[in-house]
Order: structure tokens, then C-alpha cells, then sequence
């Protein structure tokens, strides 16, 4: 059976690097068309390299989620999204600021609420999907603690998944959640060689996930070869973390 995601308009937070560059390099070679969505400018570039268009903007402010749906209307209507945008502010619970606890659940969380419900008659007018990037961190904590805003903005969108995919299902919305481990991004080599060989002893495969990996995962999960698959956040981890 065919992914079948020929045209269907997906929608990309958090686009301009990383895992979330791979999802539209990913979806674009299956045909899809794409709308990228970062506050770096580089997102463009990315766009630029996949056929689609981008939106620059702060995800953090309640009104870029509007102006991302009229966008996707204006496009013939969002098919699948992808709700990848996320950000780390790592400090020790006691030492955690306001502002950094706020900052992480506006970007990580409530921007994927909100843009979720902005898009939601036009996912269900086109019995569309949701994928909500969620991490390991949203089945237990992260493995070296000091980073509570991260793990509860990711256990928040377990929640956000689950709920959405319990009224989508009757809504004609699919609903699911990715939970990558450790993937080999820019981010992963911020640290030293010790330490990622430490990261490593934690992974019974020991190896770091490759954003195409994870891009994979998406496909299937956008495509109607998963279409009875409804709320689950799924392990891509190479066996960091089972359930």
C-alpha cells in the first residue's frame, strides 16, 4: 500500500533545523506539499530546498496560530500537521525561573494547543492527521534531571494527544504522538565526547536516532497505512525507554 500523501498539504513547526528539516525533506520526496513554520529565518532556506513555503514567526504569541491557519486555507485547507517546535531552558527545579517555566510551556505546549484547534475544521474537513513530537521525557523524566518546564511541557503534550485523539476520532482527525529518544542533531554535539558516550551507555542499541528516522515514523503515521492507530505516543528510541 502507497503512503498516498501526494499533495496533501502539511504543515511543519519548527522546521529550520533538525528533525523538523527532515520531516519536510521527507514529506516533500513523497509528494506532499509543504508549509514551514520557525522563528529563525533560516526556515526559508529549508522551504526553499523543498518546494514549499515558510512563515516566520514567534509560536509563543497566541495570534501566529491564526495567521498560520488563514495561510493554510488560503493553500486549499492543512491535511496532516505536525506539531514539532520545541525548546529547552534546563535548570534545577529550585532554580527554575518563571519566565523560563512560561517560555517552554508557551513554545513546547500551547503553541501546539493552539495551533491544533486553529486547524481543526480544516483537519477534519480533509480527515486529516495530527502528529504532536513529544520526547522520552513525557514517559519519565530526562536522564540526567535539572529540566522540570521540559518534562512537563512533553508529558502536556501526551495529554494534548491523547484528549485531541479521543474527539478527533469522531471527528475525523487522527491524532498521535511521537516520542523520539536521543537524536543526532546539532543539539547532541553541544556536549563534549564524554558525555555523549555517556548518553550512548543509556541506550541499549547505543547509537543516537537519525532525523530520517524519525521522519520515517511521521510518514507512516500521516498516511492511511496507520489510519486505526488513535493516541498513542510512540517509543522511537532504540530501547531507551519501553512500555
Amino acid at each position: 500500500m502507497k503512503l498516498n500523501l501526494e499533495d496533501r498539504l502539511t504543515v511543519i513547526t519548527g522546521a529550520a533545523r533538525g528533525i523538523g528539516a527532515a520531516f519536510a525533506e521527507a514529506f516533500a520526496a513523497e509528494g506532499a506539499r509543504i508549509l514551514l513554520v520557525d522563528r529563525d529565518a533560516a526556515v526559508g532556506d529549508v522551504a526553499g530546498a523543498s518546494g514549499g513555503e515558510s512563515l516566520v514567526g514567534d509560536l509563543s504569541d497566541p495570534a501566529f496560530a491564526g495567521s498560520i491557519a488563514d495561510r493554510a486555507a488560503e493553500l486549499g485547507g492543512a491535511d496532516i500537521l505536525i506539531n514539532n517546535a520545541g525548546i529547552s531552558r534546563p535548570a534545577p527545579l529550585p532554580g527554575t525561573a518563571d519566565g523560563d517555566w512560561e517560555e517552554v510551556m508557551d513554545v513546547n505546549a500551547n503553541a501546539a494547543f493552539r495551533l491544533t484547534r486553529s486547524l481543526w475544521e480544516q483537519l477534519s474537513a480533509r480527515s486529516g492527521a495530527v502528529i504532536n513530537i513529544a520526547s522520552f521525557a513525557a514517559k519519565r523524566s530526562t536522564l540526567f534531571g535539572g529540566n522540570a518546564s521540559y518534562v512537563a511541557s512533553k508529558h502536556a503534550i501526551a495529554g494534548l494527544t491523547r484528549a485531541a485523539a479521543f474527539e478527533g476520532a469522531a471527528a475525523g482527525v487522527r491524532v498521535n504522538a511521537i516520542a523520539p529518544g536521543v537524536v543526532a542533531t546539532e543539539m547532541i554535539k553541544l556536549h563534549d565526547g564524554p558525555t555523549r558516550e555517556k548518553i550512548k551507555s543509556f541506550i541499549p542499541q547505543k547509537r543516537f536516532a537519525d532525523p530520517g528516522e524519525i521522519a520515517d515514523l511521521a510518514l507512516f503515521l500521516a498516511s492511511d497505512r496507520s489510519r486505526h492507530i488513535c493516541g498513542e505516543v510512540i517509543n522511537i528510541n532504540g530501547g531507551l525507554t519501553m512500555d
